[in-house]
This record gives structure tokens, C-alpha cells and sequence, in this order.
């Protein structure tokens, strides 16, 4: 794609890093405290966690270009044409329809504070006239409106434009990452057994 845009919540990025934190301290505390059983089992243990925190905080992201949005949650990674997109919706998650699926990007979910006011300022430049009303899902303050933003400009761009070709509309499935979280779960659970 051209021109991609990358979009993952800073908010993710922060829990990373503080799981990441947490997941040496603990393998620090059993070198410190614990004999070979311990520290080899801890160590398998917190890969596993680290795993987690990478497919389910990292690995979510939407990737904006001029043919289309590429949508990659945990497990799933979705192609989306501009050409295919029936319907963007921000209630829960910015959410498009296409005509063979409909997917909710877990990198942009909508806020949880539902009653919260919406500022003038925040509705500037989003074609809505002055005391229009905005749900807080739209607003670009939260992930799905900052989201949907993004990938309503790029599709009015591809449609106002009209000689840019559609990606191909698609759905790639990824078990790798649940995968290794199992296995790396597995040995730390077997390490401790057969230690004591």
C-alpha cells in the first residue's frame, strides 16, 4: 500500500511496557531467591506472559494507506479494499462492513466514558455543523474516532481521486503467537513438575 499510516493506541504501548517491567522483576526475583527448577520455570512462565502482552496490546494496530485499511487484531489480520467498505461504524470499536465479513479492530475501541461533553473544538473539520450532535465514539479523542477519521479521509480520497486500484479484500488467520503462549506455558508447567 502507499503512503501508510500506522495507528496503535498509546495506552497499549504504556501497559506493554509496564508488563514488561513486572515480567523481569519476576524473573529477577527468582535468580535472587530460587535455585535452577525455579529460575527455568519462571523463565518459560513470564514468556508466556510476554507473549500475551505482545499479541493482545502490541499486535493490534490499523495500517491506513490510499487502497485500503489493513485491520490486525490478535489472531486476525484483515484486508479491506476502500472499493469493498459498505459501512464504518464507531459504537464499540471502529467496526467495517464489507460484503464477506464485518470486523471490529480491537486497536481502536470506543470510550468508556459515555457521558462525557464533546468540545466545539473536537468536532472541527468533521463535516458537522455547529450544534450537531456527536456520539463519544466519534469524537477524535477517543481511539475509534481518531480511527474512524483517519480511514473516512482516506476513503473519501480514494473516492474523490477515482484512478487508485482497490486492494483485495481478505482474512489472514494466525495462531503462531497463541501458539507459543501455549507451549512456553506448557515447559514452565512441566519444568516445575518434574523439578520437585
Amino acid at each position: 500500500m502507499k503512503n501508510c499510516e500506522t495507528y496503535r493506541p498509546h495506552a497499549n504501548l504504556v501497559f506493554a511496557g509496564i508488563g514488561v517491567a513486572l515480567c523481569g522483576l519476576f524473573v529477577w526475583s527468582s535468580f535472587y531467591q530460587g535455585g535452577a527448577v525455579s529460575q527455568l520455570t519462571s523463565i518459560f512462565f513470564a514468556l508466556s506472559v510476554l507473549s500475551c502482552i505482545y499479541t493482545f496490546l502490541i499486535r493490534p494496530k490499523i495500517c491506513f494507506g490510499d487502497e485500503g485499511i489493513i485491520i490486525t487484531n490478535p489472531l486476525d489480520e484483515f484486508t479491506i479494499g476502500w472499493g469493498d467498505v459498505i459501512q464504518m461504524d464507531t459504537r464499540w470499536a471502529l467496526t467495517i462492513e464489507t460484503k464477506d465479513f464485518t470486523v471490529s479492530a480491537w486497536a481502536a475501541t470506543a470510550s468508556g466514558r459515555h457521558r462525557r461533553n464533546i468540545h466545539h473544538s473536537e468536532i472541527k473539520g468533521l463535516d458537522i455543523d455547529f450544534g450537531g450532535s456527536i456520539r463519544t465514539a466519534d469524537s477524535p479523542n477517543s481511539d475509534s474516532g481518531a480511527a474512524a477519521y483517519r480511514a473516512r479521509v482516506r476513503q473519501r480520497r480514494f473516492q474523490d481521486l477515482g484512478n487508485i486500484p482497490s486492494i483485495a479484500t481478505s482474512r489472514k488467520r494466525d495462531f503462531k503467537p497463541l501458539a507459543f503462549v501455549g507451549v512456553a506455558l506448557a515447559v514452565a508447567i512441566a519444568s516445575n513438575a518434574l523439578g520437585h
